[in-house]
């Protein structure tokens, strides 16, 4: 009899210390929150000219902003859509969160290496001092959603997730030919915006006598974009740059693509030393 109350009573311990573990990791879960608000309160506050140039120095120089990001970046480590889809019901949710993982992780890897003249001389590695990028984008590791990766493998697999070459104009690369960094959402609208404004800038969309400019990112990832890019870019295009492209398309124009420019999108020297309008 004494075995037996002494067998239940140890049942019914073993049970209340599981229901207690399980309480705690459903409240752990249910504590898990992602935002990427701190996020965008920095870009707000240290880019200028509408996201085209980014105050690096001033932030190099604010241990609490960079302490800021870095737990941002120590966020991102923890929680992807892949690793908690529940926080990211939405595709606009998964979205968003891949366009501002890849934007963040690329800030952190300019304000670690700083003061820097483009991400192209970051080096790491034996081979990152022949391959210009290298260092930056293959041999500097990120962790997301609990899975190491690096800055190539996430945009390729963003890129190959989301089917969306509108993508290509909110992902930033630190450098004078990316689209602006930008502090959104991302949703269908902003994503258009970015479109219009990438497309009817001259240095990326241009007709000069019978041939046709292209910004070498419609070269690099010419399978995110339509076979027909003449029409793709007349979606976004203003009437006077719609027309010169319909006349390239009708008398087939040779395309050509810009020389990308890999130069830091930080400020000048004398906008650094003058101060920057935050």
């Amino acid at each position: 009899m004494k075995t037996s109350t002494f067998f239940i009573a140890a049942v019914l311990a073993l049970l209340l210390v599981q229901l207690v573990f399980s309480t705690t990791a459903v409240a752990k879960v249910e504590e898990l929150v992602y935002s990427d608000k701190p996020f965008l309160e920095l870009v707000r506050k240290y880019t200028v000219d509408g996201g085209e140039r980014v105050d690096y120095e001033s932030w190099k120089n604010s241990p609490e902003d960079l302490a800021a990001l870095d737990r941002q970046v120590a966020l991102i480590a923890r929680v992807s859509p892949v690793s908690h889809p529940q926080l990211f019901p939405t595709k606009a949710a998964q979205r968003s969160y891949w366009i501002n993982t890849y934007n963040t992780l690329v800030l952190r890897g300019v304000l670690e290496y700083w003061p820097l003249e483009s991400v192209r001389d970051v080096k790491i590695s034996i081979t990152s001092r022949v391959v210009p990028g290298k260092g930056f984008f293959y041999d500097r590791k990120v962790v997301v959603g609990g899975e190491k990766t690096n800055l190539y493998k996430l945009e390729k697999e963003v890129l190959r997730n989301q089917k969306d070459p509108r993508l290509h104009f909110a992902l930033n690369c630190a450098s004078e030919s990316c689209p602006v960094l930008r502090p959104w959402e991302w949703t269908d609208e902003q994503l258009d915006e970015a479109a219009r404004e990438f497309i009817n800038k001259q240095e990326n969309v241009s007709i000069e006598g019978e041939e046709l400019y292209l910004s070498s990112i419609f070269k690099w990832y010419k399978k995110d974009f339509p076979k027909d890019i003449h029409a793709y870019l007349q979606q976004y295009s203003e009437p006077g740059l719609y027309a010169q492209l319909q006349a390239a398309k009708d008398k087939k124009y040779r395309t050509r693509y810009r020389i990308y420019d890999w130069s830091l999108n930080t400020l000048a020297d004398e906008e650094n030393s003058s101060g920057a309008n935050h």
